[in-house]
């Protein structure tokens, strides 16, 4: 007999699904693509549209939280039914506003940020309804006890850092400042609610001063000055948007005037973010913080905050003394650690998952990014990986784009770099009209008007270093060959120094550069073709180049199956070194023209 299961239908899930699709689909229809893309990150949780560029200058303002959905949000939405439900008892207000805020939670898709907020929003609320006051410490503490049960991975997440370092910080150190600010008796209700306000952003950004380093690298100077202005923009727009979705269902065409006011204060929310975020004092770039360095910025933190108000006034100063000196200078060094030296030939194996990425910079500054990783509806590695890492190395334009060959795990990160102005042009194969990726490639790239070189031995000079642009244009023209045998290979010579890149050649492709190129593909760093598949690195390709390092970019625990064990053991047994992304993360090369040394970057 045969049995037929029907699979059950989650209902509950399908409605979320639908919910999520109906807001969606109304702010797609009653807003501008940039308002609905902001709408979305702020309610559903779903920054996918907001551009590169307008995040960078959020960051540059010190606003970049607003866009994150976590407790300034749900503190919003708790006002916002408050008000809904006002002319309830407050018990059965307290319930509804609870309800809402679950349903928020699930809509948002239930991020540690919402998550952790609302169950300290709820404990509050329950405190609240029934007149018992709640302490701010427990709450936080019963939402990080709940959130690592259930992913303990989640401590090591920027989100969960910041979040909790911000309530924390506000909690510890608010009520020192709120009790300064009472000592200076200020009349004005205006201006005393004004530098309470700042009182709780100085607090909270002092909080998460050292995570905010070590992700972003930057720190914003006119953070509390902007926050002042958008922090009460983003509760009027959550307002107005939650307004707009409940009176579209009875009345479409006075929802249209709803939407039309928000338009204009996003409008006004976007130039003033841009304007402020473009000035050249808007932030401070400061790179290289470590971990080490929070603790020590913490331990200063808790020693002013709990225990120095405790100590005879001469051993406090000595303790405040030599703390803000230690503090003072490790900002102050932080330029000190360059991740890519200067006057040397860097090698960055990006860690971008299952596809290759490589930074190049040589002596004279100058740039080359071989391939910008994959892809996909979910994750972009140019935008996600590649442009916060430039960012960071304070990288504003990489001269030579270099596409090994049109996989989308090697080219598909160019697009959003291309989009946000980060290539001054590209070198690729020549055109494959029978591939469709290669054809609408060559568009994208003529529509941006990015000037494009088509492999043809080319030898580029960088300073005294050179790139030699090998390619097999000769032996494989007109013939039906796979992207991967159309791969280029690059040759860069600094001093004695050399490295090659195969991008995904295959033996085929590997037996006629041999054929041709011979001893001078002897390189002492060999980047592994096809992320170290079997159908590279042939036995003869290998002993020509003789790499003393053999680099494979391959994503951990891989589908493929990459690198192969056989593959590997060829490369051992050649008395090669193996450096992998799949074991390491990221690696960096480092050469002075006399031989390579592998750089441990995690220790800077």
């Amino acid at each position: 007999d045969i049995l037929f299961l029907d699979r059950e239908t989650d209902f509950f899930a399908d409605l979320i699904f639908q919910v999520r699709k109906f807001i969606n689909g109304k702010f797609n229809e009653l807003q501008s693509k940039e308002t609905a893309a902001l709408l979305r990150g702020l309610l559903l949780a779903d920054r996918g549209e907001i551009d590169y560029e307008t995040k960078t200058q959020f960051i540059n303002t010190g606003v970049i939280h607003v866009l994150a959905v976590s407790g300034l949000h749900v503190g919003f939405i708790v006002l916002i039914f408050f008000f809904i439900f006002g002319r309830f008892n407050i018990i059965l207000r307290s319930v509804l506003t609870i309800a809402g805020l679950l349903i928020f939670m699930l809509i948002t898709g239930v991020p540690p940020s919402v998550f952790r907020a609302t169950i300290m929003a709820v404990v509050i609320i329950i405190g609240f309804a029934t007149n018992r006051s709640t302490n701010l410490f427990n709450s936080l503490a019963i939402a990080a006890i709940v959130l690592l049960l259930i992913n303990p991975n989640d401590i090591f997440l920027p989100g969960f850092q910041l979040s909790f370092s911000a309530v924390l910080a506000i909690g510890a150190i608010y009520p020192m400042i709120g009790k300064g600010i009472k000592k200076l008796q200020i009349q004005n209700k205006i201006l005393k609610y004004i530098i309470l306000f700042m009182g709780v952003s100085f607090s909270a950004q002092l909080g998460t001063l050292p995570f905010t380093l070590i992700y972003f690298g930057k720190i914003s100077v006119i953070a509390l000055f902007t926050n002042l202005l958008v922090i009460p923009a983003i509760g009027v727009i959550i307002g107005i948007a939650i307004f707009t979705l409940i009176i579209g269902l009875i009345s479409p065409f006075v929802a249209a005037y709803y939407s039309m006011a928000n338009e204009l204060i996003t409008s006004l929310l976007f130039k003033l973010i841009a304007f402020t975020g473009d000035l050249d004092f808007s932030h401070i770039v400061l790179r290289g913080y470590s971990f080490l360095d929070a603790l020590i910025f913490y331990l200063f933190l808790i020693l002013m905050v709990y225990y120095l108000p405790k100590f005879r006034s001469g051993f406090a100063a000595v303790i405040i003394i030599l703390l803000s000196v230690t503090n003072i200078y490790l900002i102050s060094s932080l330029d000190d650690k360059e991740l890519l030296a200067e006057n040397k030939l860097s090698i960055l194996m990006i860690d971008v998952g299952q596809g290759d990425s490589f930074l190049v910079k040589f002596p004279n500054n100058k740039t080359a990014l071989i391939d910008a990783g994959n892809v996909t509806f979910n994750f972009d590695n140019g935008e996600r990986i590649i442009m916060p890492l430039l960012e960071y190395l304070g990288i504003n334009k990489i001269d030579y784009g270099i596409v090994s060959h049109i996989d989308s795990d090697h080219y598909g990160g160019f697009i959003s770099l291309i989009l946000n102005n980060k290539i001054k042009e590209i070198y690729k194969p020549g055109i494959d009209t029978s591939s469709a990726k290669d054809v609408k490639f060559e568009n994208f790239l003529n529509q941006y008007k990015i000037p494009v070189s088509y492999y043809n031995m080319q030898a580029l000079q960088p300073g005294n270093a050179k790139v030699y642009i090998l390619n097999n244009n000769n032996y494989f023209s007109g013939k039906n060959i796979s992207s991967n045998e159309r791969s280029g290979i690059i040759k860069i010579v600094y001093g004695k120094n050399s490295i090659i890149f195969t991008g995904d050649a295959g033996k085929k492709t590997e037996k006629v550069y041999t054929s041709v190129y011979k001893e001078f593909l002897d390189s002492d760093v060999l980047k592994v073709g096809h992320h170290g598949s079997k159908s590279s690195t042939s036995m003869d390709f290998l002993d020509y180049v003789s790499p003393e390092i053999s680099l494979i970019s391959a994503g951990i625990k891989n589908s493929y199956g990459h690198p192969a064990s056989d593959i590997l053991y060829r490369i051992e047994k050649s008395g090669s070194e193996i450096l992998r992304t799949d074991e390491e993360g990221a690696v960096i090369l480092q050469s002075d023209g006399f031989s390579f040394k592998k750089i441990n970057w995690k220790s800077l």
